[in-house]
């Protein structure tokens, strides 16, 4: 039975808290940094946040091959999809297909979708949505603040 007081190990804090720092560092220099390194932090903003889908599949997957039934298509398949999206997002970027809007509202998008497959799913350790959703809320806050400079820019 799941249970929402259950306590996240330190370790998963820790690691956690240090996944977000690249987000929010990133998202500094291009919301507040010199002109120069703007492009260089959306950059590296769509870097981590692909890096960061891309675990998140892996841990999704994880979890699907772990269980005592045997896997699920759909929940493979769906693991797959994180990165892939987190790819084509960068790809996009990388050709000159989508615009800094385009590139930032799509990992916003992503991450949220992958965090509401979180939080509802009933596998895993009972403290894993609360988890996920404090740490998807701080790579959220991070994407909103490139968001709202990319749409003034």
């Amino acid at each position: 039975m799941r249970q929402a007081s259950a306590r996240v190990p330190a370790p998963a804090w820790t690691l956690g808290l240090v996944s977000l720092a690249p987000f929010y560092v990133s998202a500094a220099i291009y919301c507040y940094g010199p002109e120069r390194l703007k492009a260089i932090a959306l950059v590296a903003l769509v870097g981590w946040s692909t890096a960061m889908l891309s675990y998140l599949g892996g841990v999704r997957a994880g979890l699907e091959l772990g269980q005592d039934h045997p896997p699920r298509w759909t929940g493979l398949i769906l693991s797959l999809l994180t990165p892939i999206a987190g790819f084509g997002l960068l790809f996009g970027a990388a050709l000159g297909r989508f615009n800094a809007v385009w590139q930032v509202s799509g990992f916003l998008t992503a991450f949220l979708l992958v965090w509401l497959w979180d939080v509802r799913d009933i596998e895993g350790p009972a403290w894993r949505p609360r988890y996920r959703t404090l740490i998807t809320a701080g790579a959220a806050i991070a994407l909103a603040f490139a968001l709202e400079q990319a749409l003034s820019m």
